[in-house]
């Protein structure tokens, strides 16, 4: 009993987690060996404005990993223009189908409003005033009567002289 409470508490998704790491693994280690059908590369072009780069004339291999929206993608190729970023991506099914399994939906809570518009009526009907619902705080400051004041006191060396007396004279500049 005491083991699945543990695995309710972090377990899940602590094997999320791995089961996560091992998919980017797979993945990487398919890019790495060139084990992808380049046909079906996907390209993402954004727009940028960077005036002082070189363009690059073709597609460098550079290796990582996108998100867009709820798709998961590995780019294998990048290529910088003076105004848009070109990747080439192979997209990542399985990281993909993952990610969206680990999503809790509102609409399978029973206590959550599952359409915005009935979020926006029950607003509607609170009044004019329930737009902002600031609640006023309340603030008492304490006053401190008893403590006496910083005094600061100087520093005293108690040297009579700071300069320290060398025998002899200092020697002349050669130039």
């Amino acid at each position: 009993m005491l083991t699945i409470h543990f695995f309710n508490l972090g377990g899940y998704m602590l094997l999320h987690m791995y089961v996560l790491d091992r998919s980017d693994r797979f993945m990487n280690e398919l890019i790495s060996k060139n084990l992808y059908n380049p046909n079906t590369l996907i390209e993402i072009k954004v727009k940028q404005n960077l005036p002082g780069i070189t363009e690059w004339p073709d597609f460098k291999n550079v290796y990582g990993q996108i998100q867009l929206k709820e798709a998961c993608y590995n780019y294998v190729k990048l290529k910088f223009t003076k105004d848009t970023l070109y990747v080439m991506c192979v997209p990542n099914y399985q990281k993909t189908r993952l990610i969206k399994s680990n999503i809790i939906y509102a609409k399978q809570i029973n206590d959550i409003p599952q359409d915005s518009k009935d979020q926006n009526s029950s607003i509607k009907k609170g009044g004019a005033d329930n737009k902002y619902s600031h609640p006023a705080a309340t603030y008492r400051f304490l006053s401190f009567v008893n403590i006496p004041p910083l005094v600061i006191k100087p520093i005293h060396t108690g040297l009579v002289n700071p300069f320290i007396p060398v025998q002899g004279q200092p020697p002349e500049v050669l130039s």
